[in-house]
């Protein structure tokens, strides 16, 4: 079996390096970006940034990031040698009515689906820092014919704790953008209850534990704001089809939110920032409203520093940062002054 995976960010590494222990020798990873294709073959995979080098590819693992529109998908899809019998499996996220179009896409193409050839929608799942790779929690998965659920099952029913089969695969399309619109919406309501508490000298941490104590509520922690790149994108993909006032306020609140943050400290001030990953635990400066919140501190006059445990100094300042690490006990002595303010993620807008 010869398995290809289709784009190697984040997600699509973590398929493609857990298959390689899987499946020795049969897997092949392809991504546009030749500087990391090149990177990863300095580690020895088994990569490439040329479509036409893969030739009887029995099962096509797509998870490029996807365009507001689906458009880096479908170009993935158009420089595919796809054979007939093979399988093609699209992790990605996608807009609500993007199978239906690559359905009429391969159709297009000469192909039928549960005949000569196999389409499958699997959203990928993995909450990094939590879960080891993308195959440790259960998957959702629908097709447009029983033929394609077949062959899909064949191939993940050995790698996922459990498949979830949808007969209708606008579910398995829809289920991924609604699991992240949902956290993206219970974390604009906690950020507003987080304000409120501040506002009336309430300890946020101390109602988090009270409401928690009830096993089907959680009320989450809060951060720089709604980052990285799957929630905001996901909220876009679902306002496209779903026109909701509720979805619409989670977005102001969180631009509310963070425009507090920035106006609360106000300008001409020395402000460390402490955590500036776009998640705690995870090494990822991409999306990061923690780097969003420096910038915009920066641009209202203030002079900033940043630490960050996941990261040196150097790489902080590689990227554009003031480290920490000269000016650390300064800040700490000055931060009851009000020309100095220490900024911690999960407590914005406790100024210390």
């Amino acid at each position: 079996m010869k398995i290809c995976v289709v784009g190697l960010g984040n997600i699509g590494f973590n398929l493609f390096a857990h298959l390689c222990h899987k499946f020795p020798g049969e897997i092949i990873g392809v991504d546009v970006n030749e500087t990391r294709v090149k990177e990863l073959r300095s580690q020895g995979y088994r990569v490439t940034a040329d479509y036409r080098a893969l030739t009887g590819i029995d099962v096509w693992l797509m998870a490029p990031s996807t365009g507001n529109q689906g458009q880096n998908l479908f170009a993935a899809l158009e420089q595919m040698i796809i054979r007939p019998g093979s399988l093609i499996s699209i992790e990605s996220t996608l807009p609500p009515g993007t199978m239906s179009r690559v359905s009429e896409f391969l159709e297009g193409k000469g192909f039928i689906l549960g005949t000569d050839l196999f389409l499958i929608h699997v959203p990928h799942r993995v909450m990094f820092g939590v879960d080891k790779t993308v195959c440790d929690t259960p998957r959702v998965m629908g097709a447009f014919t029983r033929a394609c659920l077949e062959k899909g099952r064949q191939f993940y029913d050995p790698l996922v704790p459990l498949l979830v089969e949808v007969s209708d695969i606008r579910v398995a399309e829809l289920s991924k953008v609604v699991e992240n619109v949902k956290r993206y919406v219970d974390v604009a309501f906690a950020q507003e209850i987080y304000g409120y508490c501040v506002d009336q000298g309430m300890d946020y941490d101390d109602l988090r534990l009270a409401v928690n104590s009830k096993n089907n509520v959680e009320l989450l922690a809060t951060d720089w704001g709604i980052g990285g790149e799957c929630l905001p994108k996901d909220m876009s993909f679902l306002r496209t089809v779903c026109n909701s006032i509720l979805l619409e306020g989670a977005e102001q609140a969180d631009r509310n939110y963070r425009d507090r943050i920035v106006n609360q400290v106000g300008s001409g001030k020395q402000v460390l920032v402490r955590g500036l990953s776009y998640k705690t635990g995870v090494k990822d400066l991409k999306h990061s409203r923690g780097v969003d919140l420096v910038r915009a501190l920066e641009a209202a006059g203030n002079t900033v520093w940043v630490e960050d445990p996941l990261f040196t100094s150097d790489e902080l300042s590689g990227s554009g940062f003031s480290p920490n690490d000269v000016v650390d006990q300064r800040i700490e002595k000055q931060s009851k002054e009000k020309d100095s303010v220490v900024l911690d993620r999960q407590k914005a807008l406790n100024f210390q």
